[in-house]
């Protein structure tokens, strides 16, 4: 009984000092967010290719530019295709294109800003490894022909979701600088 009455003790006397120690207004420092801009550079990392990107903290998730795609074993019925894999043709702003494999994770039924109210499309979802100044994701991205939009890659919320805080004054291009030492 008078170990447990100890062990009790050693607790209570560790719970006090603690308590000291945050009520001497020692500072605990939680992990930095990291500043993006409303615009910035963003590189799908199996492929390497850097990618103009538009952050929008309305999106859900990311959308690629993507030109062409190959379904091991596709079937007629998109639904079927998920969990095959599937080979993207992914294209930049500057016409740079790679090929990327990946594994379909989904489909989503999406209306985007370019078109009518009542037409929607349907698009796949895959797991792809976006990266941002060191800082690299693995996320679902919705394959897109983005011909028509800005930008080829729109960064949604599950890129920026514990990681990011969207400042929309700042220029992306400074912060990429600037966290590079340059």
């Amino acid at each position: 009984m008078g170990a447990k009455w100890a062990g009790g003790l050693v607790l209570v006397i560790g719970l006090c000092a603690a308590s000291a120690h945050v009520a001497q207004g020692e500072t605990v420092k939680a992990n930095p967010k990291h500043v993006i801009g409303a615009t910035t550079t963003i590189v799908e990392a199996n492929s390497g290719l850097p990618f103009a990107a538009r952050v929008d903290t309305g999106a859900t998730t990311c959308s690629i530019h993507a030109i062409k795609w190959e379904i091991e074993d596709r079937s007629r019925r998109p639904a079927q295709n998920i969990g095959k894999t599937i080979r993207i043709l992914i294209k930049n702003e500057k016409g740079d294109e790679a090929w990327v494999d990946a594994v379909i994770a989904g489909r989503v039924r999406v209306r985007s800003s370019v078109q009518q109210d009542d037409d929607y499309h349907g698009r796949y979802k895959v797991l792809l490894p976006l990266e941002w100044n060191g800082v690299k994701k693995e996320v679902l991205v919705t394959l897109n022909d983005r011909t028509d939009m800005d930008y080829p890659l729109l960064i949604g919320r599950n890129f920026l979701r514990g990681d990011f805080l969207v400042d929309v004054d700042v220029d992306s291009a400074d912060v990429d600088n600037a966290e590079h030492g340059e």
